[in-house]
């Protein structure tokens, strides 16, 4: 009689639960347990929504506009203009911007500003939506690179001033990324602004004042950068060949976790040096937000060359092969 109530109340349990969406219960013999209870299959997590943004950048670097915004309209006729089909218009405006139609960009970029405006007239917000901050961000470079283009970089700089005033409270990636286009601009042959020195690793660091007189590199990294990383045996290499010459090298990055993990992340960073970056000796590491963004880091790694008078000589947000490392160090050397 127990052994009745109980398959009773399991058949009940399981034909409650069959009800519910997302649930799969096996009924079939052979998934039954023994006992001839059926058994209910957890629901399956939902698969994410294909993301057109690999296969567009594919064919933009192949020179195929045309079928890029083939694969961007599929996406859209099928999934609708949701985060992904945005963050693909913006590497339309991007990829017709390179290959040189503008009129095209120009038109993609201001779909790009008009849906983000969309959305942020909604409420919401750039720190809650990865894809709207991504977008925005890149759309806002390409406005400037097209107006440097036709009307002069005194316009183009004249908007990305108004554009990070107007986005000082974004999220840090979005503000180093404007502020890395203005940089890209404007930085070269002014004072290098000083580090905002907020945590280090080892000896407290020199301010950039205290190295007038020698050449200096700033190195902008993070520890999980693998192209960060790859830049070891080149900096290493030429540190070491301009010793002679009072070259000195300051590695900036920044927290990215939670504030309450802060310890944590510190002493992974200092593991990730001593492992990856032993070539390049025990440099001053400075620990700076600020600076990651006043420097416009949000691609690395970037390098920062700084002549003996403090003044930038070259600025980079690429990776580097040590022929171009040793072709910068040698304009801030004199």
């Amino acid at each position: 009689m127990r052994r009745r109530r109980e398959l009773t109340s399991a058949v009940l349990l399981v034909s409650a639960l069959a009800g519910l969406p997302g649930v799969r219960v096996a009924l079939s013999q052979g998934t039954a347990p023994p006992g001839g209870v059926p058994a209910v299959v957890a629901p399956a997590a939902p698969a994410p929504l294909p993301s057109p943004v690999a296969g567009i950048r594919n064919k933009l670097s192949a020179g195929d506009l045309l079928s890029a915004e083939s694969i961007l309209e599929v996406h859209r006729a099928r999934h609708g203009e949701d985060g992904a089909w945005l963050q693909g218009l913006a590497w339309l405006a991007r990829g017709a911007l390179l290959l040189g139609e503008l009129d095209k960009s120009e038109r993609y970029a201001g779909e790009v500003r008009r849906a983000c405006d969309a959305r942020l007239a909604k409420g919401v917000k750039l720190a809650d939506d990865r894809d709207l901050e991504t977008a925005l961000g890149a759309v806002i470079e390409v406005d400037a690179q097209r107006l440097e283009r036709t009307r002069g970089r005194a316009a183009a700089v004249k908007l990305l001033r108004g554009e990070i005033a107007a986005h000082g409270s974004a999220p840090v990636a979005m503000r180093s990324r404007l502020q890395k286009r203005l940089n890209l601009m404007t930085l070269v042959g002014q004072p290098a602004p000083e580090l905002v020195v907020e945590g280090h690793l080892g000896e407290p660091p020199p301010s950039l004042a205290s190295l007038r007189g020698k050449p200096v590199v700033l190195f902008l990294w993070a520890e999980w950068c693998g192209d960060c990383r790859a830049q070891a045996a080149p900096l290493a290499a030429t540190l070491r060949k301009h010793a002679a010459d009072s070259l000195r090298c300051v590695a900036v990055t920044r927290w990215y976790d939670e504030p309450a993990l802060r310890g944590r992340e510190t002493a992974r960073v200092d593991s990730m040096w001593t492992a990856a970056y032993a070539d390049v000796g025990s440099i001053p590491r400075v620990f700076s937000t600020a600076s990651m963004v006043g420097y416009g880091a949000s691609s690395t790694p970037s390098f920062v060359f700084v002549d003996r008078r403090g003044i930038v000589r070259g600025y980079t947000a690429t990776r580097l092969t040590e022929a171009e490392l040793e072709q910068r160090v040698a304009q801030i050397l004199r």
